[in-house]
């Protein structure tokens, strides 16, 4: 029997678990927190923080059984995965490169050197700084931590936004302090997802993210859910998928999964906005790609990881179905009541819906991807149909708040 390691036992990472256990691979698991959702699903559990690569490194040395792969989903460690992988033997991302995608000042500066089409950017860290940038530019600008994810620490600057505060925010949130600053572009904000396996890319997810919500009046950057599949005729979405691919090369990833941040701009250009060396949270790559496309791209990581062949058969999609994901937004406060759940999953095409509070909690203001409070997500055979099926089930469900 093989052994996998996997780093994390969060809510999103239960999947992976589970499957890996049925697939009959043995699962050893860290997590810093002993209550996690998979904790108790793991065939091992250790409380060892995800983040701590010398706790980890130190674990896998001293371990006197053979771990055969190391993995991890929804968590931007892979700079982790690889120092284990790389100690074990086992495949994994290069680990220098690793570390550059999860530093987006970095991670920039390489694709701008590759050849790779990103937005106009510079590292931030004083008003002047910023304000400089701004005047190069101008409005609207992105400014965000170099080494966080989920949207944390991020804001959409404009005329009317503090940006004494927002820098603050930013570098709040920044595990080094450190930020970066980007010109935002106008166009369609897209999430593509994919696998390098001998040589060949594989862009196993597109989706279409939805950030209706985003206005000039909002600073924080929320994402409202995606769609598969996309709006984009063929051609655009060969474009973009071609972009993906140069992309995933300039950084170095030569094994192993990248999810990609993109936008098709108004001007017919693909920007890059970052690539994560991960598999991607969010139920995209566990959900609602698997259900769009029949592409499992966990179970396929999983069988990489370990050391085990892959049929390329198994990165061709065998459905064509639709997807619509969207989140609860309601106001900040207390949960009082939370009506209308059984009603809403009765409703034709709800495939999915999980709410994270429950009466007692406190709603935090929607700052955030960690704020957001639960999601439905509709599967049917039309994206139309899709959109209207999710947008109905949220707007079924009434969260009291006081």
């Amino acid at each position: 029997m093989k052994t996998i390691l996997i780093l994390g036992a969060g809510k999103e990472q239960v999947n992976a678990i589970d499957r890996a256990k049925e697939k009959g691979i043995r699962t050893v698991v860290f997590d810093m927190n002993p209550e996690a959702d998979g904790a108790s699903h793991a065939d091992e559990f250790y409380p060892v923080s995800t983040r701590d690569v010398e706790a980890i490194t130190s674990f896998v040395q001293e371990y006197k059984k053979k771990i055969d792969g190391v993995m991890t989903i929804a968590s931007d460690i892979p700079h982790c995965v690889s120092a284990a992988a790389e100690i074990l033997r086992v495949p994994h991302i290069p680990r220098a490169v690793a570390e550059v995608c999860v530093n987006k000042l970095e991670m920039k500066e390489v694709l701008q050197k590759g050849g790779v089409n990103v937005p106009a950017f510079v590292e931030v860290s004083s008003l002047e700084d910023l304000t400089a940038f701004i005047d190069r530019v101008g409005y609207p600008v992105v400014l965000k931590p170099i080494d966080n994810s989920g949207a944390r620490g991020i804001s959409r600057l404009t005329e009317r936004s503090d940006l004494k505060e927002a820098l603050a925010y930013a570098q709040k949130h920044a595990f080094s302090g450190r930020c970066i600053a980007e010109k935002y572009i106008d166009g369609l904000q897209i999430s593509t997802e994919g696998l390098m396996y001998k040589d060949t890319f594989y862009c196993t997810g597109f989706a279409d993210r939805n950030y209706v919500r985003v206005t000039d009046e909002s600073t924080h950057l929320v994402e409202d859910g995606g769609d598969i599949p996309t709006v984009l005729p063929d051609d655009k979405k060969r474009l973009v998928e071609e972009h993906f691919e140069k992309a995933v090369r300039a950084l170095g990833i030569d094994w192993g999964p990248a999810k990609c941040d993109l936008i098709l701009g108004t001007d017919g250009k693909v920007y890059i906005i970052e690539i994560a060396a991960r598999l991607s949270g969010g139920n995209f790559c566990y959900d609602k790609v698997p259900w769009s496309t029949g592409v499992d791209i966990v179970d396929i990581l999983i069988d990489m990881a370990v050391g085990n062949d892959v049929d390329p058969q198994r990165f061709v999609p065998t459905k064509h179905m639709a997807t619509s994901q969207r989140y609860f937004f309601p106001p900040p406060g207390t949960v009082t009541d939370i009506l209308g759940v059984d009603e809403a999953l009765k409703l034709p095409h709800i495939k999915k819906i999980d709410i994270w509070v429950k009466k007692g909690d406190i709603v935090p203001p929607a700052i955030n991807h960690p704020s957001r409070i639960g999601y439905v997500i509709a599967l049917t055979d039309t994206l139309d149909e899709a959109v209207s099926a999710a947008e109905k089930a949220v707007n079924t469900i009434r969260f009291v708040i006081s």
